[in-house]
């Protein structure tokens, strides 16, 4: 999936740069961020009601939480879901900002403008400058501003205060880590998509020995969906620990 779904302005964004196939709202297990998934749905499917808390058309909204928690997943969802209804969008991941300020022209004239990373420009005057003008270029266009960060606008140690005021004027959600019960359903959910059955013994022990991050815990079911095809044997526990070398 292109990571802008605006047709005419693709040439402008490096190849490399993409969605996952996989981030859906579908995908996602909300646990406790449920309001947050409604607000974000919200921004597609009902913009008329969305206005920003200074009453202008169109959203602002920024996310933040540590890393794994699923803001990137959120963000592509978000261009997913407006790809689907027709409007313009665009994912900008600022970790790979080495392509310069110029990654940003134009960006703002369309519908929805996701930007992920702002922590990996921080402090970078020219790039703050260039994000907060974007800002308002989107906001006068009545279009949407999604941005996340790893911590919230005043953690950031940012140069431009003007910056920092812009994101704190809009909506802003930490995005909260899954819990126990929470994590076990994303797993399942996750390893369905893929065609995977794990029982509820198969999923605890996975959840006991591996690493609980979400982004950890995919990679290992895309791992084990690769392993499971090659061999054409089911996922058990025995099929675990002879993948691990056990």
């Amino acid at each position: 999936m292109p990571c802008t779904v605006s047709t005419d302005f693709t040439a402008q964004l490096p190849l490399d740069v993409g969605l996952r196939d996989t981030a859906s709202f579908d995908s996602f297990c909300s646990g406790r961020n449920r309001e947050l998934v409604d607000r974000l749905k919200a921004t597609i499917l009902d913009p008329d009601h969305c206005a920003d808390p200074g009453g202008h058309q169109g959203s602002q909204i920024y996310l933040w939480g540590e890393a794994g928690c699923g803001k990137t997943h959120l963000l592509q969802a978000l261009c997913g879901l407006a790809s689907q209804r027709g409007h313009s969008a665009v994912y900008l991941p600022l970790d790979a900002h080495q392509h310069g300020v110029q990654w940003l022209e134009d960006v703002d004239r369309l519908s929805l403008v996701c930007i992920d990373d702002l922590q990996a420009i921080a402090g970078q005057r020219l790039w703050e400058t260039a994000l907060f003008t974007l800002g308002d270029r989107v906001r006068e266009r009545a279009g949407s501003w999604v941005v996340a960060g790893d911590v919230s606008p005043k953690g950031l140690s940012l140069t431009m205060p003007e910056l920092e005021s812009r994101l704190a004027r809009g909506l802003i959600y930490r995005v909260l880590g899954l819990n126990d019960e929470d994590r076990s359903q994303a797993v399942r959910l996750r390893a369905q998509q893929r065609g995977l059955e794990l029982s509820d013994e198969v999923i605890r022990y996975v959840l006991s020995r591996y690493p609980r991050d979400t982004v950890a815990l995919f990679e290992l079911l895309d791992r084990l969906d690769r392993a499971s095809l090659a061999s054409g044997r089911r996922v058990t526990i025995p099929f675990l620990r002879e993948l691990d070398g056990g």
